[in-house]
């Protein structure tokens, strides 16, 4: 619940937040259906390019924010999620023989790899349609739990693999953050989900491996790793060619050293009390401001390790994850500098990310706040905008999924 004296409990900002995650619902759910089953890529305005085929992983966020979205009373999401969940139980996106889900079925390039990143969000999804009340979510969580516990978790690594192929035969040698860190996200939401505590000290676990270096006070640890050989040895140099790549770009990435801080404080908030854990988070949202927040506004993509620029360009996903952080950062610490930043963050999202034509955001800009799409054509992606609306409303002792369904008697409807 919010009492008067948060300063995020303004009137006119929330019913703008409400106004915002209506029209991010009104882009998306019209067409983000496929007939046959699962969930389309959207092109820029809202039409469905079937040619990219149902992609997991945004397949798995369209899930989890309509679970969300049920809760807090939007018309016509519970049919989103049951569709989802019809696509991703008994038709084509789960693999009835080998389990797991595949990374894209259909479109022009389908692929049957198993990779912790769809399945990690997979997670994220059957823990949220099931906390929304979703008869046949625990079906989904449980069968989810169960592949990842089989195949990916690592106890003596305290994280888990990488990727698959579609029989779990063929592991790829290759570690990442990226997708440990949207698992870490999801064994949060599961934890709340089913009250384990175990997937809570499996979140705590992988936090400390990938972002415990940011507690160290020197300069420059908040520039996480992000790519590991098959012994977590880091890669630094790892897709120096290729820095522009969508998951595993060279360099190290700020947003995500702002959504690892968000993630830290929502760890403390459910429970955990690891000392580390507070400076970590500090110094990973500084260190974004530092390194990556241009005078015009809006985080770079990625650094080199000595902070200097690789790629200029702004993704939509960063400033909500600094969203987040920010709100969990003042809740544990009381400091207004990050009500500021809060605020800071929003502007520069309204007068350049929001599409005022559709509601949706564009994905990327460039140095000079211009749309582009050297990596994401049209506006496939809700998940990080849609979130980035709820974090004000919401404490820091639970998970959006958690704290909707807590609050859907006392909130109203978003239209």
């Amino acid at each position: 619940m919010i009492h008067m004296a948060d300063p995020f409990a303004d009137t006119a900002h929330l019913e703008w937040l409400d106004g915002q995650r209506a029209a991010l619902l009104d882009f998306y759910q019209p067409n983000v259906r496929i007939p046959g089953g699962g969930f389309a890529y959207l092109g820029h305005s809202g039409e469905p390019v079937i040619a990219q085929g149902a992609q997991l992983w945004l397949g798995a966020r369209m899930l989890h924010c309509f679970s969300i979205a049920h809760l807090l009373g939007r018309p016509g999401a519970d049919e989103v999620v049951e569709h989802g969940l019809d696509f991703y139980l008994d038709g084509a996106g789960r693999d009835q023989e080998h389990g797991g889900f595949y990374a894209t079925v259909g479109g022009d390039q389908p692929s049957e790899a198993k990779e912790l990143y769809g399945q990690a969000h997979m997670l994220l999804a059957a823990s949220s349609a099931k906390t929304a009340g979703f008869d046949r979510a625990g079906a989904l969580l449980d069968h989810t739990l169960e592949v990842i516990d089989r195949h990916y978790w690592r106890e003596d690594d305290g994280a888990c693999v990488e990727a698959y192929d579609r029989r779990f035969e063929v592991l790829d040698l290759y570690r990442g953050q990226n997708a440990n860190m949207h698992l870490t996200e999801a064994y949060l939401a599961a934890h709340e989900a089913t009250g384990d505590p175990e997937l809570l000290d499996r979140a705590a676990r992988i936090a400390r491996r990938i972002a415990g270096p940011a507690a160290v006070d020197s300069d420059g640890s908040w520039r996480l790793v992000e790519h590991f050989d098959e012994s977590w040895r880091p890669l630094p140099r790892f897709n120096r060619d290729d820095p522009r790549h969508a998951f595993r770009p060279y360099g190290s990435q700020p947003g995500h050293w702002l959504e690892w801080s968000k993630l830290l404080m929502q760890l403390h908030g459910l429970g955990r009390d690891d000392d580390w854990l507070h400076a970590a988070s500090r110094r990973l949202f500084a260190g974004a401001f530092q390194d990556a927040w241009m005078d015009g506004g809006g985080f770079i993509y990625t650094v080199d390790w000595d902070g200097t620029p690789v790629v200029e360009e702004r993704y939509f996903w960063e400033p909500p994850e600094g969203i987040g952080a920010a709100r969990y950062l003042y809740l544990t610490t009381g400091d207004d500098g990050y009500v500021e930043r809060y605020h800071e963050m929003w502007r520069y999202c309204s007068d350049h990310f929001i599409d005022p034509d559709t509601g949706a955001w564009f994905h990327e800009l460039d140095r000079d706040n211009r749309p582009v799409m050297h990596t994401w054509p049209g506006k496939p992606d809700l998940y990080h905008a849609f979130q980035a609306t709820m974090y004000a409303f919401t404490p820091i002792d639970k998970g959006l999924a958690a704290w909707a369904a807590s609050a859907r008697t006392t909130t109203s409807p978003i239209d």
